[in-house]
Parts: structure tokens; C-alpha cells; sequence
């Protein structure tokens, strides 16, 4: 058990863990109204299993270079009775990096969505609180976990062939089942965009939207577990509109999040970082909405992780519904405090769910995610740090 841990109160019909208290009448609720704005067309999730794969390297397409993993979902397809999902292993932009991301026991509330899905694909709405992929809002991955990867290098475990090209070759070797989530092509013969689709410059902007990110998820049943490949390119932005998906002024991408310059036993937090969600209660003692309820209510932990003060008003708490609970102007965050949010009439689902945290500009600071195994224990925390 971590330190933190240990200094956090488990028990909802006990006293508040040190350094926590309430903060009930300074907080306030509202609903975030959503417009999605949807550039990509038919969005979802192709369930299928993956028969062979081939990566195009530098000699044979130096410009658009894919891997191509060609899966069967029962129903055959034009490429020897199997479709093909086209996997981009390179940008055309002048930073042409891809950054890669590899979970491999991926444990997500998503997971328990995948497994009760058909083979075939599966159009899904670009909206949160289903099963659509969002690298920012959905708290899939840590952004700064990424690595920035070339196409084709000649040496081993220097390109992002090397990476990409034995998790599939796994998958087809045991018999895994794939979860490809992007675009369809017209035809319906394969799936495409399988990759980070918000944040994009220039000739690729007319594509960002959010809820409607690529990638890759596969469930080995010899082992019972899933594990995911995520892949942006390294020119999207860090920070994207809530509506249209589109780079913030001023916002980082991908290539200057992760750009080494310090040694790596430097403890540099940056402003994204400043403040870390550490532990929720997302399973109170009792039935929070009857009149009898006198137990502690649902409430996120907030750490302050920088050496100075932080006001966090404007702020924001949101649940997996992109539904926010907004702090008010009068609360203060001590640098090394643990203070505790109830999330008032936001509620925190006991199924698995997201928790995620806004700052007053509407950039994201943290994000973590539960599952309802997490969850299941009445009165007791989660901690996720």
C-alpha cells in the first residue's frame, strides 16, 4: 500500500483523511452542453480477427507508408477472404514522427463494452460515455508515457515498424481478437485512421474532432486480457476545443510535450501536471440520493504537486459523461495538500468510469480512469497514485 494511501481515509463512516475536508458550499454543478462537430465519417469499432500482417517500409513508399494488418470477421472481404485495416507508420507533414503509445494490460471501463460486441464493425457515436476513443478526454493513456518513433531505421527497436509489427504478429499468433476503431473506407473493405484524429495543422485540420480516435485494442483469451496500441502523429496538439477538436493558441504538440533537454532523474512539472487526481470515492456507504444519507458522498482527491499555491477556481471536475462539477473562486490549493471535492449532483459511476480535471481555460490537467472491479467495494476509495 502506498504512503498515500495509507494516509487517505478508506472508510466513508470514519473521519476525513488529513489535510482533506469538505468543500460543499463552494462548489458548483452543471452539465458541459456538447455540439460535436464530427468530421469523420461513420466512426467505430471493426471487431474481427487478425489473420496476417505486412509493414510497407522506406524502399517501397518513402511518403505514405503503411502497416497493413488484414483481419476476417466472418463475413469474407477482396483481399484473399479477409479486409484490411491500414495503420499509418509515417506523417507527410514535415514532422514526420508518429508517437506510439502500448498498454500492455489495458484496464479501462471501456474493456467491458468491447466484450459483449459481434464480429463486424460497429458505428459508434462520437459522444462520451460510450465507447468512442478520445486521447485526450477519454483517459486512455498518459500523453508525456509516449514514445516518438521514425518509420524506417535500419537498426532494431529504433522505428515504429518494430514496435507496432510484433503486438500484431502476437495477436495473429494467438488467436487474439482485434478491436480496430477509425473510419470505414467506402467499400467497407477495410478501415482506416486508426490514429489520433484531433489537434492536426494545416491540410488535415478539416479532420479534428473529438470522441472519434483511432486505435487498436486486442483481447487475448489465453490469458484473459486486453492490451491497446495508441498512435498520433507528432505535430497534433496537446490541448484540443471541446467542439471542434482543433489545436488551442498556444498549446503544446505532441513532439514538444515529449521532447527530452533535462536527465531524466530531474523532477520538472510542468503547468499541465501541476495538480494530480489521486484517489476518488466513487462507491459511498449507502444510497447517496435518500434523505437518510449521512455518510460521506462521492469526492475526488486533488494533490498539489508544485512548490506554490494554486487557486482552483474556474476549475473543473468532470465524470465520463463530460458532465462538470466546477469549483468556485475561494478555494486554495497549499502546495503538497491533499484536498478533497464532493462532485455534488455530478455522479460518479459504479460501473467503471472516468474522472477527469479541467483547469479555469479549459485545459486538461489530469485524467484517470476506474473499472467497476474498482469501484464494487462500498465506502472504500480507489486510489490511483
Amino acid at each position: 500500500m502506498s504512503a498515500l494511501a495509507k494516509s487517505l481515509d478508506f472508510r466513508v463512516g470514519s473521519s476525513c483523511c488529513p489535510g482533506a475536508f469538505y468543500v460543499l458550499p463552494s462548489l458548483l454543478s452543471y452539465k458541459v452542453e456538447r455540439i460535436n462537430k464530427v468530421p469523420i465519417d461513420n466512426y467505430g469499432v471493426w471487431v474481427a480477427k487478425p489473420v496476417r500482417v505486412s509493414a510497407e517500409r522506406s524502399q517501397q513508399d518513402p511518403n505514405t507508408p503503411h502497416i497493413h494488418l488484414f483481419y476476417d470477421d466472418g463475413s469474407g472481404g477482396n483481399f484473399n477472404n479477409a479486409r484490411r485495416a491500414s495503420i499509418n507508420v509515417k506523417s507527410s507533414s514535415e514532422l514526420s514522427e508518429l508517437v506510439f503509445w502500448l498498454e500492455k494490460d489495458f484496464q479501462h471501463p471501456i474493456v467491458n463494452q468491447l466484450r459483449g460486441l459481434e464480429m463486424g464493425f460497429h458505428q459508434i457515436p462520437s459522444q462520451a460515455g460510450g465507447m468512442a476513443l478520445d486521447y485526450i478526454r477519454g483517459n486512455l493513456i498518459d500523453l508525456s508515457k509516449g514514445r516518438i518513433l521514425p518509420h524506417d531505421q535500419p537498426g532494431t527497436l529504433d522505428d515504429i515498424i518494430d514496435f507496432v509489427m510484433p503486438e500484431l504478429q502476437a495477436a495473429i499468433n494467438r488467436n487474439a481478437t482485434v478491436y480496430l476503431f477509425g473510419e470505414p473506407y467506402n467499400d467497407r473493405q477495410g478501415i482506416h485512421d486508426i490514429h489520433m484524429n484531433q489537434g492536426s495543422q494545416a491540410q488535415f485540420k478539416k479532420y479534428n474532432g473529438v470522441w472519434q480516435d483511432g486505435g487498436v485494442i486486442i483481447y487475448f483469451p489465453d490469458i484473459n486480457l486486453f492490451s491497446a496500441i495508441f498512435l498520433a502523429f507528432a505535430s497534433q496538439a496537446v490541448h484540443t476545443d471541446e467542439k471542434t477538436g482543433h489545436g488551442l493558441p498556444g498549446s503544446q504538440n505532441l513532439a514538444q510535450l515529449l521532447e527530452p533537454g533535462h536527465d531524466e532523474d530531474d523532477i520538472i512539472i510542468s503547468d499541465d501536471q501541476r495538480v494530480a487526481i489521486v484517489a476518488a470515492l466513487v462507491n459511498p456507504v449507502g444510497g447517496e440520493n435518500q434523505a437518510a444519507f449521512t455518510f460521506k458522498p462521492e469526492m475526488v482527491y486533488l494533490l498539489n504537486r508544485s512548490t506554490q499555491g494554486i487557486s482552483l477556481g474556474g476549475w473543473s471536475v468532470l465524470n465520463k459523461n463530460d458532465e462538470a462539477h466546477t469549483l468556485s473562486d475561494d478555494i486554495w490549493l497549499a502546495p503538497g495538500e491533499v484536498r478533497s471535492v464532493t462532485m455534488g449532483q455530478i455522479p460518479l459511476s459504479n460501473k467503471g468510469g472516468l474522472i477527469s480535471l479541467l483547469d479555469k481555460n479549459g485545459n486538461k490537467v489530469d485524467g484517470v480512469s476506474y473499472t467497476q472491479e474498482q469501484a464494487d467495494k462500498e465506502g472504500e476509495l480507489v486510489i490511483f497514485r
